[in-house]
């Protein structure tokens, strides 16, 4: 047996997502997963630091203690209801929550806190952080390294080539091809982060449930075209990106430049199409459209995202359920499987995913 649990939070913040596995013989077994709400005191604390320019390294500290104790707790709850011993956990890796990502300029870093002494201290077991650190100081983006388990996942599915979207807050893409043993990946844009944002401003909800809001209204083809200008959409990859940079300050700014009214539910419907077109495109300019194309992140639950994404791609969509994984938890059980690659030793060429100059191996032990 080779149990392993896997800790996430993504730029969505809206919960830690938690997940017990078992890899047996080259395969993906789901004991147990579940999600644990982040309280909206601390849920707003995050998202204050990773909107300010500069954040003070007090408040940095106690973010780490207390999400590291949320994740100590998520991961210990989840052992029990398992009914399995915290004996039996080879390790935990964790993600941790990310505050700050610059990998550019004359100082790259990327910032994420969920302290992993708290996650040990709390269950006696060896944890696993810090996955990106290794990667940005080898020059590369820190982000995505999703795509390393998609590859891993396709090899043990034995489907040759395909593509995997991942939207949570932000969207990426792994395009893989096991023919030619290659993997390209990148941050493609926002992904729920903008509507999510909106929605929590107009409606004080934290997303729109199904799209439906977004439903309700028209998409602004003019507004989306400036939004669809914006630089990062026409960088070469590799690229990685976080609400830091796509958030409400941004869209704001596009909305003045639209410079005629606009209702706030044809707004909705307007970020919505842009997740979707922005997704869409990449798929055109990889050559992609003729491949399966598998979808996970909790945007899959945003039927009217997926229905307008599945026509502008003729309804080829696939959920990652039928890879047997819950699109919901693809990230979490991602890092169970880094954790297990840390603990081998294993080292990665992520030259084509995030530009990194050399192998790494990724992740810190605690």
């Amino acid at each position: 047996m080779g149990i392993y649990i896997g800790l996430m939070s993504g730029t969505s913040v809206d919960s830690v997502d938690s997940v017990v596995v078992d890899f047996i013989e080259n395969n993906v077994k789901i004991i147990n997963k579940k999600s644990y709400p982040i309280e909206d005191d601390l849920k707003n604390r995050i998202f204050s630091s990773v909107y300010k320019e500069s954040v003070q390294q007090k408040e940095i500290k106690l973010l780490d203690k207390e999400l590291g104790e949320l994740f100590g707790r998520a991961a210990k709850e989840i052992i029990q209801d398992s009914s399995i011993s915290s004996k039996d956990i080879k390790a935990i890796g964790s993600h941790g929550q990310t505050i700050k990502h610059s990998p550019e300029g004359p100082k790259p870093f990327s910032l994420q806190v969920g302290s992993a002494m708290e996650i040990t201290k709390i269950t006696g077991i060896k944890t696993i952080t810090n996955f990106r650190e290794a990667d940005v100081k080898a020059g590369g983006q820190g982000a995505p390294l999703s795509p390393l388990f998609h590859q891993a996942l396709f090899k043990m599915k034995d489907i040759s080539k395909g593509v995997v979207i991942n939207i949570g807050g932000i969207s990426n893409l792994s395009n893989i091809n096991l023919k030619t043993n290659q993997v390209t990946a990148y941050d493609i844009g926002p992904g729920n982060c903008l509507m999510d944002a909106w929605s929590k401003r107009h409606l004080s909800k934290s997303f729109d449930q199904g799209g439906s809001w977004a439903s309700k209204g028209r998409c602004n083809q003019k507004l989306l075209n400036i939004m669809l200008e914006d630089s990062f959409f026409h960088t070469k990859n590799p690229k990685s990106t976080g609400t830091e940079y796509f958030n409400l300050e941004w869209f704001e700014k596009r909305l003045k430049e639209l410079s005629e009214d606009i209702s706030n539910e044809n707004a909705q419907a307007t970020l919505c199409e842009l997740t979707a077109r922005s997704i869409f495109n990449e798929l055109v300019k990889t050559n992609s459209l003729n491949k399966k194309i598998y979808i996970c992140g909790g945007g899959i639950h945003n039927k009217f995202l997926i229905k307008r994404l599945d026509l502008l791609i003729d309804g080829r969509t696939l959920s990652t359920e039928s890879l047997g994984i819950d699109p919901d938890f693809m990230e979490a059980i991602c890092f169970a499987w880094l954790a297990k690659q840390r603990l081998k030793n294993r080292e990665f060429d992520l030259s084509s995913i995030t530009g990194s100059t050399r192998r790494v191996i990724l992740g810190e032990i605690y």
